[in-house]
């Protein structure tokens, strides 16, 4: 049986006793997927991550946004707040329409190539550098988008390009790295990672997308 990544803990060295450490790994949530560079959990990121506490290197994201099938996708204010106690590098999709939640320290442009309405949105990097950068990548929200793309469509309306998520992960991580994406939707991050041979962790709601993802996942190949 593949061994879970090594995610760690984020409890304070007070707490780092070997009572509670035993304490969280007794509660620690079974993985729907597992090989040995990508872990999914089906379920919500608010609640594992207590069980689960992890270690990890960089957050790259997309989470819900308050203007783009909020009901759909579960957008409720606050959803992100977690993120600020979370001290590693953080690299966060987001609308450009609406003010992001949170202080950072550089925005990004992705450049949807569309000229369509909503040509680009934001990424945000937290806890980073300062230097901006453009970003291009096909928008995929339909069977047509995804051929311009040059990918398949898996039904996910705010399904990310694969190209685009490797230069991300190519860009912000590094090969040693555990990349933690905590609104994994159809998996691309996940995807990137594995990809670039990096590990990562993903979690996500939706049973559905849990299912894709896992397909996804396990007919990757490394680079």
């Amino acid at each position: 049986m593949n061994q879970i990544p090594d995610i760690g803990t984020m409890v304070s060295k007070s707490d780092s006793s070997k009572g509670c450490l035993q304490t969280l790994v007794r509660s620690r949530p079974s993985p729907y997927y597992q090989d040995d560079r990508c872990t999914i959990y089906h379920g919500d990121c608010l609640e594992i991550l207590d069980s689960i506490a992890p270690k990890i290197d960089i957050i790259i994201t997309d989470p819900p946004y308050p203007d783009y099938y909020q009901k759909e996708y579960e957008y409720w204010d606050g959803c992100t707040d977690f993120l600020k106690k979370i001290p590693c590098r953080q690299i966060i999709f987001w609308t450009a329409k609406q003010e992001f939640p949170m202080c950072y320290d550089a925005r990004h442009v992705w450049d949807k190539i569309t000229g369509a309405a909503n040509q680009y949105d934001f990424i945000y990097e937290r806890n980073g550098n300062k230097r901006q950068m453009v970003f291009r990548g096909h928008r995929i929200n339909s069977t047509v988008s995804a051929q311009f793309a040059g990918e398949y469509f898996y039904g996910h309306k705010s399904q990310k390009p694969i190209r685009l998520m490797r230069e991300l992960v190519s860009k912000f991580s590094k090969p040693s790295d555990t990349i933690f994406d905590p609104f994994m939707g159809s998996g691309t991050t996940l995807l990137a990672a594995k990809e670039l041979g990096r590990k990562a962790i993903g979690i996500e709601r939706s049973e559905r997308w849990c299912k894709i993802s896992k397909m996804r996942i396990a007919q990757c190949e490394l680079f």
